[in-house]
């Protein structure tokens, strides 16, 4: 049979020699290599070893971190200074030990005032700063040593203020408007009233 076409250029459903099917290719198979991860460093390292390098690390960190510290409190060597140098130095810190002990002492007079009670055990403060809290200031020290010892009292406010405005006492007596008042408006409550004797004239 042919191909027919009509005068529209519509094809008929003749089937035509030409027209092949075309056919698919079978899949091919996917093919996954087995190349190995890499490793993550340490993964193959036993945990005791771990452990122990870790240990050893802090130890070291430890040990860089005192050197640091005893290098940036060190006074440079005398020898960078010479001999009015020194006594500068020395004249120096004699007036700061006297500026500190001045503020130490004014702040321990505030103290004193605001606690008098620790005025009283001021020995007794003294060695507890010196002692327990060396570093802390002297109104934290203060509040605490106060309040181990069980000095330090809540301050109490005591009840509010009424705000409602001003009250007068209710009385239960009628006034004498009252009592005109009703005797013009309602005569049968005034004559019960009064012979009930809640009305006094």
């Amino acid at each position: 049979m042919e191909n027919t076409n009509d005068v529209l250029g519509n094809s008929s459903p003749v089937v035509s020699e030409d027209l092949k099917t075309q056919t698919q290719l079978p899949e091919a198979p996917v093919v996954t290599s087995t190349v190995p991860a890499t490793p993550v460093p340490g993964s193959q390292t036993p945990s005791e070893n771990l452990l122990a390098a870790l240990k050893e690390e802090r130890a070291k960190r430890k040990e860089l971190e005192d050197k640091l510290q005893t290098f940036n409190t060190t006074t440079p060597s005398e020898e960078v200074y010479s001999d009015e140098g020194k006594i500068l130095l020395d004249r120096i810190a004699a007036l700061e030990a006297r500026d500190k002990a001045r503020e130490e002492q004014f702040e321990l007079e505030r103290l004193y005032v605001q606690y008098p009670l620790l005025r009283e055990k001021a020995g007794e403060f003294k060695t507890f700063r010196e002692t327990e809290h060396p570093r802390a200031g002297l109104g934290s020290v203060a509040k605490i040593y106060l309040a181990e010892q069980g000095l330090l009292e809540p301050i109490r406010k005591g009840l509010e203020k009424p705000t409602g405005g001003q009250r007068n006492p209710m009385t239960s007596e009628m006034t004498t408007e009252d009592v005109k008042n009703l005797r013009e408006n309602d005569y049968r409550k005034y004559k019960d009233m009064l012979m009930k004797g809640l009305i006094k004239v």
